[in-house]
């Protein structure tokens, strides 16, 4: 079974998304593993969110025995962040006004996610919180 991340939501509000994710599994690597399935969430009007529909705010995360790449799901996904192995990483961009999902016409606005060199060593793991703004 290769790596596998558990969601936890830790708010699901009018404007604001904030997930968790703890990683964990046998051995192997994930591959564009949808991380983040937008039409599992609804805008304030309580309708499904949809393509073009998050903005990333921030993200924590910390990953020990592999790296990980977030991107938006796309006919060809756009890079989003890059998490490297054992390096904590604390990323505001709300500064700015956060990272836009600025993929094709054909994204789907999910977040998918390519681990490198996980394979299940003991101490193995980590964890990524997501910040969303949806729009």
């Amino acid at each position: 079974m290769a790596i596998a991340a558990t969601q936890q939501i830790i708010a699901n509000g009018p404007r604001n998304l904030v997930l968790k994710y703890t990683f964990a599994g046998t051995t192997g690597d994930l591959a564009a593993g949808i991380l983040v399935n937008v039409s599992a969430f609804v805008d304030s009007n309580g309708v499904a969110l949809g393509a073009n529909s998050l903005t990333l705010m921030g993200v924590q995360a910390s990953l020990i025995g592999f790296s990980a790449a977030l991107l938006w799901e796309a006919a060809t996904d756009v890079p989003l962040v890059s998490i490297p192995d054992g390096q904590p990483l604390d990323q505001d961009f709300s500064k700015f006004g956060g990272i836009k999902d600025n993929s094709t016409t054909t994204s789907t606005g999910d977040v998918v996610i390519t681990t490198t060199g996980y394979t299940a060593a003991a101490g193995e793991g980590g964890h990524i919180y997501l910040w969303f703004r949806k729009t």
